[in-house]
């Protein structure tokens, strides 16, 4: 009985919104003259929203011809909606952050250049509003997005086992708030989010994660600039972790500390990128079954790095880049348990494309080479070729697809082993039958390599998604999660579904 009364806890949510009138009922639930009237009004929305993508890129094609972009601008979480488009983005790929090329950013002495910098501006100042966007609420010259869901999951292997698979439900509760500059220079954005998990049959598996952060960029002249971004986390190791001890009874806490610099320079069709930061990583101790300490010390480390990039704008809206970076890694305790020496040095070089194609391709692809050198000249090196991704393409006005991409070099405490190299790839695709309706699909893939051994584990992994908007405030989510994970250690194979079906409220 507690499961079931978990598992209606949404559609009772959802019943009391309603009827307290703070929801708009779907077209299915209201009369059958008032469902024609909708459908009409979402044909006619869609429609338009079409025509919209469909002059957009002619516009940019043919300049002489008018028209405007079907491309949304649906809210986004995080640090990423902190830069404008005439500034460069970044994204987490590889545990670091990864600089991304704005296209649009050319030299302003140069005409030619400005001329085509100022048409693709005019473009994306004519992309139509996401009517099932979130609007936030003004306070002074900053916006507030406050947000919180509400999930019932049911977890078929809540603890990854191959033979003894137990299944469970659990309530999660996730509110987060993001406070963003609305300045026509600089900006500044903070974020705070945390989740809590409930579950019915083992409260060991309860999730307290809990996250802060803040960047802010600083126009200086107009081709330059300065990013400056600090976070803390905390959170339960996840049990499919590489270093996740196999008697530990319960998972341990993580901390999670980063800071970076960034500065951005700009002349003619070149953009010179200088970058640091730093990040610690620590894990308190675990205990086994019988109440034995799992001293975790010997994981803690700290990670300096310091990235350089130069970047070619060969043609507006698409950038050639090349990359390198260095980093050492310390730890905590100097000698692990075993005897072996903790530490490493490591670099990387890379290069690439970045898109800024308004209306259709904007991210960046590359490829390159990363090696780590342990500081124990008894272990291997962890070296191999790396690729990062991070593509969207606007396939028409309703459908979106992205390509997500990343490859690390990971510190473990393996005996005989300096590091991993995990790559990870994902494919998704985005459909909107309706605005109020959002389908989702992905399926993605990870490797994970251990230097000095044979070992492999590999994951793949399909799911589905669907959003129905009632408003901008509210919308009913539903996911379906697979995931098959094969390694070559031998009964460590498993496989997980998850279901979950939940409301979202936001300003």
């Amino acid at each position: 009985m507690p499961h079931l009364k978990k598992l209606l806890f949404v559609p009772v949510t959802f019943a009391a919104f309603a009827a307290a009138g703070l929801i708009t009922m779907p077209a299915w639930a209201q009369t059958a003259g008032q469902s024609d009237e909708q459908r009409e009004l979402d044909d006619e929305s869609d429609r338009r929203a079409e025509e919209a993508e469909l002059n957009g890129l002619r516009g940019i094609l043919d300049p002489d011809q008018e028209g405007t972009s079907g491309r949304g601008s649906r809210d986004r979480e995080g640090a990423d909606g902190l830069r404008d488009t005439t500034l460069p983005d970044t994204q987490t790929t590889d545990g670091n952050t990864t600089q991304r090329q704005s296209g649009d950013r050319l030299n302003r002495d140069n005409i030619a250049s400005s001329q085509q910098s100022r048409d693709l501006d005019a473009v994306n100042e004519t992309e139509p509003e996401d009517p099932y966007a979130a609007l936030g609420i003004r306070m002074g010259s900053f916006l507030l997005f406050p947000e919180l869901t509400s999930e019932t999951v049911y977890n078929d292997n809540i603890f990854l086992s191959s033979t003894n698979q137990e299944d469970d439900w659990s309530l999660v509760l996730t509110p987060s708030m993001r406070l963003q500059s609305d300045w026509s220079r600089h900006s500044l954005t903070g974020t705070l989010s945390t989740v809590r998990s409930y579950h019915d049959r083992f409260t060991s598996e309860n999730d307290e994660t809990f996250s802060a952060g803040t960047t802010g960029r600083l126009d200086i002249l107009s081709t330059t600039n300065l990013v400056a971004e600090a976070n803390y986390s905390e959170a339960f190791e996840n049990r499919s972790s590489t270093d996740f001890p196999d008697n530990a009874a319960e998972r341990a806490k993580t901390r999670n500390r980063d800071a970076l610099l960034e500065g951005n320079h700009t002349f003619n069709r070149v953009t010179l990128t200088l970058r640091g930061n730093i990040s610690e990583e620590e894990f308190d101790d675990s205990t086994t079954e019988t109440g034995a300490i799992i001293n975790n010390a010997d994981r803690d480390f700290t990670e300096r790095r310091l990235t350089g990039r130069v970047a070619y704008e060969f043609q507006p809206g698409v950038s050639a880049f090349f990359e390198t970076s260095t980093n050492e890694r310390d730890f905590v305790e100097a000698v692990d348990d075993d005897g072996t020496l903790n530490g490493s040095q490591g670099h990387d070089v890379q290069g690439g494309l970045s898109f800024k194609l308004s209306g259709k391709l904007t991210g960046e692809v590359s490829a390159g080479y990363a090696i780590q050198k342990p500081d124990d000249a008894s272990l291997e090196d962890v070296d191999g070729l790396i690729f990062n991704a991070g593509l969207e393409w606007r396939a028409s006005g309703l459908t979106t697809v992205r390509l997500d991409a990343s490859s690390e070099i990971a510190e473990t405490t393996e005996i005989g082993s300096a590091g991993n190299i995990v790559r990870a790839v994902e494919m998704s695709v985005e459909h909107r039958p309706r605005q109020h309706i959002i389908l989702g699909a992905a399926v993605g893939y990870e490797v994970e390599t251990t230097s000095g051994s044979d070992d492999e584990d590999k994951e793949w992994v399909i799911g589905l998604t669907g959003e129905y908007a009632f408003s901008r405030s509210v919308a009913l989510m539903i996911g379906y999660e697979h995931l098959e994970s094969f390694s070559s250690d031998p009964g460590s194979d498993y496989a997980v579904d998850e279901v979950r079906m939940g409301l979202r409220l936001r300003r």
